[in-house]
């Protein structure tokens, strides 16, 4: 099996707490820790940030087979939480809310659309993780 690589992204923190700034080509957001945990709450945390992931793809997912499809599907709303239960072990909640004039057997596809997007499926499946110490 071929490894495919998506372009990478670079995070950098410097002596500014933990304001991390994140870029991925001509893009750039921030990360950050709030407050309470001794951090400057200039962006999100990266557990939010994670979050965000799963609910922008399920979004955009979703919006892309309505479209192709010709659903009457006017917005989805996307909230995740991330259920903390042990260290080990957690749970995201995905709540979808499709609003439009759409029929029973359209919601029911949405539904399993919105669990077939890309960042699901990462999160769904084996997840290595290798790191490498530059010199």
């Amino acid at each position: 099996m071929t490894a495919v690589f998506e372009d990478k992204v670079i995070v950098t923190t410097e002596k500014t707490k933990y304001e991390t700034k994140i870029t991925k080509g001509k893009h750039q957001w921030v990360a950050d820790e709030p407050a309470d945990k001794e951090g400057t709450d200039l962006g999100p945390m990266p557990t939010e940030l994670l979050a965000s992931a799963l609910g922008a793809c399920t979004s955009i997912t979703v919006r892309m087979y309505a479209d192709k499809k010709g659903y009457a599907l006017d917005s989805i709303s996307v909230q995740v939480t991330i259920d903390k239960r042990t260290p080990e072990d957690h749970k995201f909640i995905r709540e979808v809310e499709l609003k439009g004039n759409l029929k029973p057997e359209e919601r029911d596809r949405l539904y399993t659309v919105a669990n077939a997007c890309p960042v699901h499926k990462i999160l769904s499946g084996k997840i290595e993780i290798e790191t490498v110490l530059m010199p």
